[in-house]
C-alpha cells in the first residue's frame, strides 16, 4: 500500500493543501494595517454630550419615603447601569436634552423592605444617580 492509497482519488490528505485558506490568511492580514480602528471611547455621539456613566458603572441613589409610615425615613438602592438613553424632547416628565439611565438594581440599605435584585424598566435621570466606587 503506498501513501497515495489513502485516498480515493489518489492523493495524500497527508499532502493536500488548502489554497482557498492561504490566500484568505494572506490577504487579510495587510487589511489588518489598513483598516481605521474605532475607538468607542472617542467616537462623537452626533453633537450629544458624552454620559456621566457607562455600561456597567456600579451606582447609587439616595431617596426619602414619606408616604409609607412602615418604610425607614431614608433609604439609598445601589445598582448596575444596563443601558442610556438620550432624550432630545421632554418625555414622561423627564427633562430635555439629557441622558437618562436604566438600571438593574441589586441591593438596598432598606433591608426587609426590599424585593432586590430587579429591573423596573423606568429611566433613571442622572441627577438622581451617583457613582460608587469599585472596592
Amino acid at each position: 500500500m503506498t501513501f497515495l492509497d489513502d485516498r480515493l482519488d489518489g492523493r495524500s490528505q497527508h499532502f493536500t493543501f488548502p489554497r482557498r485558506e492561504l490566500l484568505q490568511k494572506i490577504a487579510s492580514a495587510p487589511l489588518l494595517f489598513f483598516v481605521p480602528r474605532i475607538q468607542s471611547a472617542t467616537l462623537p455621539l452626533n453633537g450629544y454630550p458624552l454620559p456621566k456613566f457607562n455600561i456597567g458603572d456600579l451606582i447609587a441613589s439616595d431617596w426619602v419615603d414619606d408616604e409609607d409610615e412602615d418604610a425607614p425615613d431614608s433609604a439609598t438602592d445601589f445598582g448596575e447601569i444596563l443601558g442610556m438613553r438620550w432624550l432630545p424632547e421632554v418625555e414622561s416628565g423627564l427633562a430635555a436634552n439629557t441622558w437618562v439611565y436604566f438600571v438593574r438594581w441589586t441591593h438596598s440599605t432598606i433591608g426587609a423592605y426590599s424585593c432586590y435584585p430587579c429591573y423596573d424598566g423606568e429611566p433613571s435621570r442622572e441627577c438622581d444617580l451617583r457613582l460608587v466606587s469599585h472596592d
